[in-house]
């Protein structure tokens, strides 16, 4: 199951652009552009949680990505000691059912009847009008990844990252790792926001 799901996680990361909706949204009372050093937030139930969607090496992965994209942003981690901002991200994969209803009518359209009978033999034709509708139901699985910047003296959110999209059905494990760094750097594009 574990690895169902992190194969379903991987998939999202496979999606095109267009199927990926992509938010922000920030403490505009912070200045941002102070920031320079950094360290990742203590494991928490939000992180801790998200391995039930990862495994051990796709975390080490996300983490590393995220690593990799502040550091070309010029912020230096750090291990110990102060930092300007906590870093931190989380997984969530939600079962969901789409029900889409569609009208199937043809509308007008010619036609012809045949009638037999005792006391009538021939051919009609005339005009016939068809209506119904079709019901699809698709079971499908949403994910989000989410980056969170969070203050480190209050330990409260200031910037927040996330990507949200459909899932699709399986994987390929190597795609999926290029496309983790495409998503990571997709969400980090917008930190730190522009004032």
């Amino acid at each position: 199951m574990k690895h169902s799901l992190l194969a379903l996680f991987l998939a999202f990361l496979l999606t095109g652009c267009s199927s990926l909706s992509l938010s922000t949204d920030y403490d505009k009372s912070i200045d941002f552009s102070k920031f320079k050093t950094y360290r990742w937030h203590v494991d928490n139930e939000h992180n801790t949680a998200s391995l039930k969607y990862l495994d051990h090496i796709m975390d080490k992965r996300i983490r590393s990505i995220v690593d990799q994209q502040l550091g070309a942003k010029h912020y230096a981690k750090k291990s110990e000691g102060p930092v300007d901002f906590l870093v931190n991200y989380s997984v969530v994969i939600e079962d969901r059912v789409d029900v889409r209803t569609y009208n199937n009518y043809n509308g007008m359209y010619p036609g012809y009847s045949y009638r037999a009978g005792y006391g009538y033999y021939g051919r009609a034709v005339g005009v016939g009008y068809s209506t119904g509708s079709d019901t699809q139901v698709t079971h499908y699985k949403q994910g989000t990844l989410i980056i969170d910047i969070i203050n480190p003296a209050t330990d409260q959110l200031i910037w927040r990252g996330a990507a949200d999209g459909r899932l699709p059905k399986g994987s390929d494990r190597e795609k999926s790792d290029k496309l983790v760094e495409k998503y990571v750097t997709k969400i980090l594009s917008n930190f730190p926001p522009k004032q």
